[in-house]
Parts: C-alpha cells; sequence; structure tokens
C-alpha cells in the first residue's frame, strides 16, 4: 500500500461515525490484531464500550480489518491499515491513550484472569507512567516485576529486560529503605534478564546495587551467583573463582589453599565406597535450604575452577558429595555426582566404568527432583567425559548439542556454548559430515560475537579452520589462532587441531611433532589425548612408509592405549585397533596379516558408521597394496576411499585420492 493509498484510507477512516473510529484507535493500539479476552475486558470495563465488538463488525465490513470464523481475533489487512488508524489519535494524545486503555483492562481484570492479559496490560500502562501517582507506582512497580518473571519463565530475557527495568524506575528514590524486598526482587530479574540478554553493564550493576543494599547474607546469595557466573561468562574467571571461595567462606566452609594429591585420594576413594553400597532408595531428599544453597554455589566453583584451578575443582566436587551424604540429596547433588565422574574419569582414581555408573544414578536423580534446567549441566559433564569412553560417540554427540538447545532456549549461553563446542568436537571425531559441522560452527560463532565469548570464540575458531582446510584444504583468512599466542602454543586444543590437520594434509613429520608435545592421556581432557597419540602412531608408519628412519614410541603407545580404550567401547575403538595392527603387519612385511586387518578395519569402521576413517582405512589399504606391486586391488580400494571422502564431505581428500587412482591407471 503506498502513502497515497494510506492517506486515502485515513480520509476514509476521519469520514466514520465516531464509535467505529474510536474501536479503530482503540484496536490500533494494540498491535496488529486485538483478541477476544481484551474485547470482552474493555466491553465489561465501561458502559461506552459495551457496542464495542459491533463497531469492530462494521470496520470489518468497511475492509480496515478480517476476523476469524469464531470472531475471536480482529486482525488489520494490512500494517498501513493500523498507522492509518493510530494517526487518528493526536500525537501528543497517545500515551494518555494508552495509558487509559490499560488502566481499563487493569480496574476490570480479576486477579485470577490477569495472567492471560499481563503484557498487553502492561505495555499500554507503561506509555503513560508519568501519570501515575505515589501508590500506583509501587503497584505498577509490582506489575512491571511480575510481567518480568513471566517472561523469564518464557525464555523471553528482551521483555524480561524491558519490564524489571521500567519496574526500577517506578521506584521511589528511598526504596530500599522503604520497599526492601521489592527492591531485591526487581534488581535481582534485572540482573538476570540482562545477564542473558548480553547487557553486560545493566547486569552488573543490578547485582551490585543488591550485593551493596542487602542487608542479610541470605538476601544477597542469589545475587552473588549470578555475579559469579556473569563474570565466567565474560572471562574475569580468577575474580569469578575468588568471589566464589568468599561466599563459600562466608557460608562456614573451610577452603584449602591447595590440594594434597595422597590425601585427597584417599578421600574420593573413601566417597566412592560410600557411593558403591548406596542404592537410590537410600538417596534421602535434602531438606535444607542452607545445605542446598552450599551446594550451588560449589558447583559455580567447579565450573570456574576448572579453568583457573583444576585440583580445586575436584576438591569442590567431592565436597558436594560429601554434604550430599550427611545432608540429603537434592538436584545439584546430582550435579555433584556428575563432577565426581569427572575425578573418576581422571588420573587420580581412573575407574571409567564407577564414572559411568554413578553419573547414571545422578541422571536418575534429576528426573526424581524433575530438574530440567539442569540437564545442560549434567550432559555436559557426562557425554563429554565418562559416557564418551563407553557409548558410541554419535549418541554423546547428540546428546551434547541437546544440551546445547535446552541451554540456549533458557538463555544459559555459556553452558549452551560449551555444550556446543563438545557436540562439534564429538561430531567431528565420528565422522559427521564437514559441510552440515561448518554450517554449525558458523552458527555458533554469530552466538559466541553476539555475546563476547571469547574463550568458546577461540575454540569454535579453532573448528572453523580444522573443518574448512578438510573441505577444500584452505585455511580462514581471518584465523591466526594457530600461532596467535605464546601462552597457548602447545595447550591441549591447539596441538588436537595441529595434529589433526598435518595428518589429514599427509604432512607426517610435522603432525608427529606436534603429537610428542601432547599430554599424557590422563586426565579430564584425554579424549583429545587419546586422538592425539592414535594420529600420532599413524604418521609414525607413513614416515617409516616413505623410507624416513624415525624412532618413536607412539605407535606401540597407540595400540596399547586403542586396546584398552577397546576394551571399554569396541564401537568407538575397534576399528582404530584394526588399522594400527594393520600398519603394524604391512610395516613388518606380514602381507597375509596386513590385508586381514585393513580389511577388518574397514569393516569395524562402517558398522561403527566412522565414514571418514573406512576412508582412511581403505587409503591405507590401497598404498600397502601398491607396496605388493597390486594396482589394480589398490585402484578397487581408492575408488572406496574416494567414496567414503565424498560422504565425509572433504573434497581436498576427493582430489588427494583421486590423484593417485590416475598415478595408478597411468
Amino acid at each position: 500500500i503506498t502513502d497515497d493509498v494510506c492517506e486515502l484510507l485515513s480520509i476514509k477512516m476521519i469520514g466514520l461515525v465516531e464509535t467505529t473510529q474510536a474501536a479503530l484507535k482503540i484496536s490500533s493500539c494494540f498491535g496488529t490484531s486485538v483478541n477476544s479476552t481484551i474485547i470482552k475486558t474493555l466491553m465489561s470495563a465501561s458502559p461506552l464500550l459495551q457496542t464495542f465488538q459491533e463497531e469492530l463488525d462494521k470496520v470489518v465490513d468497511d475492509g480496515f480489518m478480517d476476523t476469524d470464523d469464531l470472531g475471536s481475533t480482529y486482525k488489520f489487512v494490512h500494517d498501513k491499515v493500523r498507522e492509518a488508524a493510530y494517526g487518528l489519535i493526536p500525537e501528543g494524545d497517545r500515551n494518555r491513550f494508552h495509558y487509559d486503555i490499560g488502566m481499563l483492562l487493569y480496574n476490570t481484570i480479576d486477579g485470577e484472569s490477569i495472567d492471560g492479559i499481563l503484557f498487553i496490560m502492561v505495555d499500554q500502562i507503561n506509555h503513560g507512567t508519568s501519570y501515575l501517582s505515589g501508590k500506583q507506582r509501587i503497584t505498577m512497580a509490582e506489575l512491571n516485576h511480575r510481567a518480568a518473571s513471566k517472561a523469564v519463565g518464557n525464555s523471553n530475557f528482551a521483555a524480561a529486560f524491558f519490564y524489571s527495568n521500567a519496574a526500577m524506575k517506578l521506584l521511589p528514590a528511598n526504596h530500599w529503605e522503604s520497599h526492601y524486598d521489592l527492591s531485591r526482587m526487581i534488581f535481582l530479574v534485572l540482573g538476570n534478564a540482562a545477564r542473558s540478554y548480553g547487557r553486560i553493564a545493566e547486569a552488573t550493576s543490578a547485582l551490585d546495587e543488591i550485593l551493596k543494599h542487602g542487608k542479610l547474607l541470605k538476601d544477597k546469595l542469589d545475587a552473588y551467583y549470578l555475579k559469579i557466573a556473569l563474570l565466567h561468562t565474560h572471562q574475569e574467571l580468577k575474580k569469578s573463582f575468588d568471589t566464589c571461595v568468599e561466599v563459600l567462606i562466608q557460608l562456614g566452609e573451610t577452603i584449602p589453599a591447595t590440594v594434597d594429591r595422597e590425601v585427597f585420594v584417599k578421600r574420593a576413594e573413601n566417597v566412592l565406597a560410600k557411593l558403591n553400597v548406596m542404592t537410590e532408595n537410600d538417596m534421602k531428599t535434602m531438606k535444607s535450604p542452607f545445605h542446598m544453597s552450599l551446594l550451588q554455589f560449589y558447583n559455580r566453583g567447579c565450573f570456574t575452577s576448572y579453568f583457573v584451578q583444576l585440583p580445586m575443582m575436584k576438591w569442590f566436587a567431592c565436597r558436594m558429595v560429601e554434604i550430599s551424604l550427611e545432608h540429603g540429596f537434592s538436584k545439584y547433588s546430582a550435579l555433584g555426582l556428575m563432577w565426581f565422574t569427572m575425578i573418576l574419569a581422571g588420573d587420580l582414581i581412573y575407574d571409567v566404568h564407577a564414572g559411568y555408573r554413578v553419573g547414571k544414578i545422578a541422571l536418575k536423580l534429576l528426573k526424581r527432583f524433575d530438574a530440567n534446567d539442569l540437564l545442560p549441566n549434567a550432559y555436559l559433564i557426562y557425554y563429554s567425559y565418562p559416557a564418551v569412553h563407553i557409548e558410541p560417540i554419535q549418541s554423546c554427540a547428540a546428546m551434547l548439542k541437546r544440551g546445547f538447545e535446552i541451554a540456549l532456549s533458557t538463555g544459559d549461553i555459556q553452558t549452551a556454548l560449551v555444550n556446543g563446542v563438545q557436540y562439534i568436537q564429538k561430531s567431528f571425531l565420528s565422522g559427521a559430515n564437514l559441510s552440515v559441522l561448518k554450517k554449525e560452527c558458523d552458527y555458533q560463532m554469530r552466538l559466541v560475537e553476539t555475546h563476547f565469548q571469547s574463550m568458546a570464540k577461540m575454540y569454535v575458531l579453532a573448528f572453523q579452520e580444522t573443518i574448512s582446510m578438510l573441505i577444500t584444504r584452505e585455511v580462514l583468512s581471518n584465523s591466526t589462532l594457530l600461532d596467535q599466542s605464546k601462552e597457548l602454543e602447545f595447550s591441549q586444543a591447539i596441538i588436537f587441531h595441529n595434529v589433526i590437520q598435518n595428518f589429514w594434509l599427509g604432512r607426517w613429520e610435522r603432525c608427529l611433532y606436534y603429537a610428542k608435545r601432547s599430554s599424557a592421556p590422563s586426565d579430564i581432557g584425554q579424549l583429545k589425548s587419546i586422538m592425539i597419540i592414535f594420529y600420532g602412531g599413524l604418521s609414525c608408519f607413513q614416515i617409516s612408509r616413505k623410507g624416513a628412519s624415525k624412532k618413536s614410541k607412539l605407535p606401540k603407545q597407540a595400540i596399547a592405549l586403542m586396546k584398552e580404550k577397546g576394551e571399554q567401547s569396541s564401537w568407538n575403538y575397534q576399528s582404530k585397533i584394526y588399522l594400527l595392527e594393520a600398519e603394524i603387519s604391512s610395516s613388518l612385511h606380514e602381507n597375509d596379516r596386513a590385508i586381514f586387518f585393513y580389511n577388518s578395519a574397514i569393516l569395524a569402521a562402517r558398522s561403527s558408521k566412522f565414514i571418514h576413517e573406512e576412508g582412511l582405512a581403505c587409503e591405507f589399504s590401497a598404498l600397502h597394496c601398491l607396496k605388493y606391486g597390486d594396482k589394480k586391488e589398490a585402484s578397487i580400494l581408492l575408488e572406496q576411499a574416494r567414496d567414503c571422502y565424498t560422504t565425509w564431505g572433504s573434497q581436498m581428500k576427493v582430489a588427494s585420492v583421486s590423484r593417485l587412482l590416475e598415478e595408478c591407471s597411468g
């Protein structure tokens, strides 16, 4: 509709009778449509509006609005028509017009029905807050707070920020003295909404207000919790950790400055022994709000200390389980058990099956307490650590993606992004289609940039670069990840990507160079270490195949490690075991044995749906055949490898194998 037509519509509307014009004006204040609840409430609010619906029917007959068959919703036929109707209200009168509509709704609707039109009503009143008296301002502050809380429940953090900010502005200057509880509630919702909405300055200011004016520690705990999370989200990890420790000390806990390894191992083993004899029925429900608060802060401390003081993460996790064993179990006890599984999957005790079993108990506890809000945290720990060594890696990736989606829907951006990175890693290692993974990386990169997540950005960027290289051999033009920081030069994540990239590019010497700088696969980040040793071991054989002499312990270390892991999960590791056995046999010139293991590796990778490893086994088997002059069999295997790499989405590997095929036929 052009501006000329819009002007004609306005002229036509001005010619309508006053009651029909009033119906158009009122309807336009609600946006593009007005529903039956609003219509009925307004009709009962004033004798002047008893014919409101009849007037709307006339508007429909005149072609300005449509209605459904039941007459439950009236909608403007076009945005320009709505603009024309809204233009009937003089600009200087519009705020008052909205305000009067809102107050009509407020004074008419009963308390039980108010939630149905809460947002609409508050939106109208907020146009005219300058018309509110002193007592009315407090009432409307309470109403805005109610709307903000409801919006948080709906994961609409933009609306929650708007309503809680409006509520704050309606408070009197001395509100901390005159309306202490209301002030605390408003600023808490404002801090939470602003944090999830990405308004960091406003979130920090709101939470600091509570910490400054809170009378008792219990009044400040929720603000402390959000502040610790906020600091973590924006990479102030040391400050986040110190604040968490400070609160725990205020709550009466004794936090050690350092953790004695031997003493802690005995303590953790004692906790595990108690868990081993417990059934789910023995886990009585925690009744104490105080101990629930303790668990919340210990859980927050686990997240932060993982990055700044790993030994303290283990100490916090153990303490969470001890508190639960003594005082009963809550939903946060389930997270304590999850954190404890990381101790069991790490170097202190290393009992993956015990960790897997404890994790299953934790998941049952979360279900028992209907704690869907904590599922992203639980999935992150469980499917990244104990479960990934036992369950198919594809199913772990799927659950991590679910954790990402749940956390994102609730505004927990930090947990969402960590789940997201782990989902990408597990999907990548399972041979998921590279183009699909690249799109996932691009989506997560937009999220990390929107929410200023510098640490998560680094991990996502690493996968973007590695995946782009595998697809087209090109490195991202904006990426300087692999040499941007001396501090991170040999961190496990950087080494992992260097090993992966150099291996698939056929740069065996460089792959081995980085693999030798990996830490032992005995602590929490061990999946990356396991894969580094696997690819490093394979690189040694390729170096040897090319005639170079390179002594290394990696091949023996790799086969021993894969066999150990294969006992826990044949799905994830059997194809790797067979491929290493094949390479060993090939290097020893045991032709029949090598062919047997190459074929076994191909079948095992196909069975586990590791398309990239199936392609790799076909390719290495072809190289073995070429060593014995069997070009015909090598060509068949290379064609199979090319098909696998095509499905994987690696144009770079397809091109590489195609060149080998040309050499075979030449």
